[in-house]
Protein backbone atom coordinates (compact mmCIF):
# COMPACT_ATOMS: atom_id res chain seq x y z
CA UNK A 1 0.00 0.00 0.00
CA UNK A 2 1.56 3.89 -1.07
CA UNK A 3 1.14 6.24 1.47
CA UNK A 4 -0.26 9.68 0.99
CA UNK A 5 1.92 12.65 2.38
CA UNK A 6 0.08 15.15 3.51
CA UNK A 7 0.63 17.15 0.37
CA UNK A 8 -1.32 14.87 -1.53
CA UNK A 9 -4.08 14.28 0.90
CA UNK A 10 -5.01 18.20 1.35
CA UNK A 11 -6.35 19.01 -1.78
CA UNK A 12 -8.40 15.41 -1.95
CA UNK A 13 -9.76 16.30 1.57
CA UNK A 14 -10.94 19.96 -0.66
CA UNK A 15 -12.25 18.42 -3.31
CA UNK A 16 -14.28 15.48 -1.00
CA UNK A 17 -15.94 18.55 1.79
CA UNK A 18 -16.96 20.85 -1.22
CA UNK A 19 -19.32 17.60 -2.09
CA UNK A 20 -20.75 17.32 0.97
CA UNK A 21 -24.55 18.22 1.01
CA UNK A 22 -24.99 21.12 3.61
CA UNK A 23 -21.75 22.39 3.17
CA UNK A 24 -22.15 26.19 1.73
CA UNK A 25 -18.52 27.65 2.09
CA UNK A 26 -14.81 26.14 2.76
CA UNK A 27 -12.24 28.23 4.64
CA UNK A 28 -8.57 28.08 5.08
CA UNK A 29 -7.76 25.62 7.86
CA UNK A 30 -3.53 26.86 7.49
CA UNK A 31 -1.68 28.79 9.26
CA UNK A 32 -1.34 32.54 7.84
CA UNK A 33 2.09 32.22 7.32
CA UNK A 34 1.58 29.47 4.89
CA UNK A 35 -0.97 30.76 2.66
CA UNK A 36 0.82 34.00 2.48
CA UNK A 37 4.15 32.04 1.26
CA UNK A 38 1.61 30.47 -1.14
CA UNK A 39 0.21 33.80 -2.20
CA UNK A 40 4.09 35.12 -2.85
CA UNK A 41 5.32 32.43 -4.51
CA UNK A 42 2.03 31.99 -6.54
CA UNK A 43 1.46 28.42 -5.53
CA UNK A 44 -1.86 27.24 -5.42
CA UNK A 45 -2.22 25.63 -1.86
CA UNK A 46 -5.49 23.73 -0.17
CA UNK A 47 -7.53 24.75 2.22
CA UNK A 48 -7.57 21.67 4.34
CA UNK A 49 -4.78 21.45 7.52
CA UNK A 50 -3.27 18.11 7.73
CA UNK A 51 -0.48 17.96 9.74
CA UNK A 52 1.50 14.44 10.52
CA UNK A 53 3.29 13.07 13.80
CA UNK A 54 4.36 9.85 14.98
CA UNK A 55 2.45 7.48 12.21
CA UNK A 56 -1.21 9.67 12.66
CA UNK A 57 -2.77 12.68 11.17
CA UNK A 58 -4.59 15.32 12.74
CA UNK A 59 -7.06 17.13 9.77
CA UNK A 60 -8.40 20.85 10.32
CA UNK A 61 -11.23 21.63 8.29
CA UNK A 62 -13.40 24.95 7.95
CA UNK A 63 -16.88 25.20 6.79
CA UNK A 64 -19.90 27.35 6.65
CA UNK A 65 -22.73 26.24 7.07
CA UNK A 66 -26.56 27.74 6.44
CA UNK A 67 -29.02 28.71 9.60
CA UNK A 68 -31.53 26.12 8.09
CA UNK A 69 -28.65 23.44 8.12
CA UNK A 70 -28.24 20.78 10.85
CA UNK A 71 -24.19 21.99 11.68
CA UNK A 72 -23.79 18.98 13.32
CA UNK A 73 -24.94 16.67 10.93
CA UNK A 74 -22.92 18.41 8.22
CA UNK A 75 -19.62 18.40 10.49
CA UNK A 76 -20.20 14.39 10.92
CA UNK A 77 -20.56 13.89 7.02
CA UNK A 78 -17.61 16.31 6.47
CA UNK A 79 -15.51 14.34 8.77
CA UNK A 80 -16.66 10.94 7.19
CA UNK A 81 -15.51 12.48 3.55
CA UNK A 82 -12.42 13.75 5.32
CA UNK A 83 -11.16 10.11 6.48
CA UNK A 84 -12.40 8.79 3.30
CA UNK A 85 -10.12 10.71 0.91
CA UNK A 86 -7.16 8.60 2.16
CA UNK A 87 -6.73 5.90 0.67
CA UNK A 88 -4.44 4.01 3.39
CA UNK A 89 -4.96 2.95 6.85
CA UNK A 90 -3.20 5.68 8.49
CA UNK A 91 -5.01 7.04 11.22
CA UNK A 92 -6.34 10.39 11.60
CA UNK A 93 -8.26 12.40 14.10
CA UNK A 94 -10.43 15.30 12.40
CA UNK A 95 -11.60 18.47 13.83
CA UNK A 96 -14.26 20.67 11.98
CA UNK A 97 -14.82 23.90 12.51
CA UNK A 98 -18.34 25.28 11.69
CA UNK A 99 -19.15 28.94 11.28
CA UNK A 100 -23.06 29.14 10.69
CA UNK A 101 -23.67 31.87 7.64
CA UNK A 102 -26.94 34.22 8.12
CA UNK A 103 -27.87 33.96 4.83
CA UNK A 104 -30.68 31.09 4.42
CA UNK A 105 -29.42 27.79 2.40
CA UNK A 106 -29.92 27.59 -1.34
Amino acid sequence: MTIITAAELAPRIDLAVTAVEGVREVYSARPVVARAFEHVTDVDGSLTAVDETAGARAITVCIGVSRDDDAAAVAAAVAAAARGAGDDETPASVRVRVSRLIVPAS
